[in-house]
């Protein structure tokens, strides 16, 4: 699939060399190139039914199915809905500024539908491909790229075959049908961080997530805590906190009676404006349910 995206994006830049100068070359531009775009999305749904063969011959599964893939069906279709292509032509609506950081930004705003267009209907013809086939009743989310942290989390989870993949715009994760977990980075979160160098591991997870995970915090715990954050205040001074965790079934909820739940990154805050020696953020980090 990797060679399909590079393919779109090289037929993309010949769009991007000449549509740069206003909407409406652009859209011209886009009209130039529709076709062959639309043609390497068939291209990718056309893999769906032998990639669901081989992965399930690989695991000793019967790949029999009721039906087959219609890759043309997938043409011009996204995930989000709507025409893949149109969303393409109205990308230079998403940036408002004029001039030559316009053209910038807008160009990675193409660059970001056309990928995520290639990947989406790989991922939804190998979904559409599972439900002609009785064997596959699971799916699992595969890695396979430097992938960010939210899908680091979500690393080797099963899912039923029915339910809607998970993705982010230029999202590279994959669907794994009937696959047991295999342990290693593409599929556990811990084997994914520590496969990444220290630089890439403060870029995708933050600096302060990053310093708590190598310290020996949960991967997931530390990811999830973002999703609820608000600022709290005592003594006189604001701070950031989460609300993820903290109900009575939560570990960090049964630790804290109460308290607001620390983010990893107001810890370390927290350390160097107070001096705390290793042992008090360990103890902290405990406290906050991010080290269990």
């Amino acid at each position: 699939m990797d060679e399909l995206v590079v393919e779109a994006m090289a037929v993309l830049d010949q769009a991007l060399s000449r549509g740069r100068s206003s909407p409406e070359a652009w859209r011209d531009a886009v009209q130039a190139i529709g076709d062959r775009l639309l043609a390497l999305q068939v291209t990718a749904a056309s893999y769906a039914d032998p990639y669901l063969n081989d992965v399930l011959d690989a695991q000793d599964t019967d790949p029999v199915a009721d039906a087959v893939v219609q890759p043309a069906a997938f043409a011009d279709t996204t995930d989000g809905g709507g025409s893949w292509l149109q969303g393409l032509v109205f990308a230079p609506n998403s940036v408002r500024e004029p001039g030559v950081e316009w053209a910038s930004r807008f160009a990675f705003v193409a660059r970001s539908i056309t990928a995520t267009g290639i990947t989406d209907v790989a991922r939804g013809s190998v979904q559409a491909g599972m439900q002609a086939r009785p064997a596959t009743r699971w799916y699992v989310r595969m890695l396979t790229g430097k992938s960010c942290a939210r899908c680091a989390i979500l690393a080797g989870r099963q899912y039923r075959s029915s339910v809607a993949f998970k993705r982010h715009r230029r999202c590279d994760c994959r669907v794994v049908p009937a696959a047991e977990s295999v342990r290693d980075w593409t599929v556990d979160p811990d084997e994914y961080f520590r496969s990444l160098t220290t630089e890439e591991q403060d870029e995708r997870f933050g600096k302060a997530n990053a310093e708590a995970i190598r310290l020996g915090a949960d991967v997931a715990q530390v990811v999830n805590a973002e999703s609820g954050v608000y600022v709290a205040s005592a003594h006189g001074r604001e701070y950031l906190a989460t609300t993820t965790g903290t109900t009575r079934r939560g570990l960090a909820g049964q630790r804290l009676d109460g308290a607001a739940r620390l983010l990893p990154d107001e810890i370390f805050l927290q350390a160097e404006r107070l001096g705390w020696d290793r042992e008090e953020i360990l103890a902290q980090l405990r406290r906050n349910a991010y080290l269990i």
